[in-house]
C-alpha cells in the first residue's frame, strides 16, 4: 500500500478517555481506517513501510531504524513516526523533517522518555486484550 492509498482511507478518531489503544488499524466494512495519532503512526509503519510484514515491523522498531516518538503539542501528548531522518504523523500525512514538525508546535520528548520498542509491544498487547 502506498502512503497516498493509506491517507485516502484514513480518518481521525480519538480513543475514548482512559482507553488509549495502540494498534495497527484494520479496515472497517468500507475499507476505511479510523484511529488516533499512534494508530496512524503504527499503521503507516506496517502498511506503507513494511508492506504488511510483522517481521520487518518489529525489526525496524527494535533496531531503532523506525521509532515512535513522543511529543507534547497543544497541551497533550502526541505520537509521531520517525523513519530514518524523516517524520510523519496524522497532522502532516506526509514525510517531513524534524524542523517542520517542531514548526507545528511539536515539542519532542528527551531521549530518556523515548517510546522504546518494548513499550510499543506492551501497549499493543494491552489494546489487544481490551478488545
Amino acid at each position: 500500500m502506498t502512503l497516498t492509498d493509506f491517507n485516502n482511507l484514513y480518518s481521525y478518531k480519538f480513543d475514548p478517555k482512559g482507553r488509549d489503544q495502540w494498534r495497527v488499524l484494520k479496515p472497517n466494512a468500507l475499507d476505511q481506517y479510523h484511529g488516533d495519532c499512534e494508530d496512524y503512526s503504527l499503521s503507516v509503519l506496517y502498511y506503507v513501510i513494511c508492506q504488511e510484514s510483522w517481521l520487518k515491523f518489529w525489526w525496524l522498531l527494535t533496531t531503532f531504524q523506525a521509532e515512535l516518538c513522543g511529543c507534547d503539542t497543544n497541551g497533550g501528548g502526541h505520537a509521531v513516526l520517525r523513519y530514518g531522518d524523516q517524520y510523519i504523523d496524522n497532522w502532516t500525512k506526509e514525510w517531513v523533517d524534524r524542523e517542520h514538525m517542531e514548526g507545528l508546535g511539536h515539542k519532542f520528548w528527551p531521549w530518556h522518555k523515548t517510546i522504546i520498542p518494548t513499550t510499543v509491544a506492551i501497549k499493543m498487547v494491552m489494546a489487544k486484550l481490551r478488545g
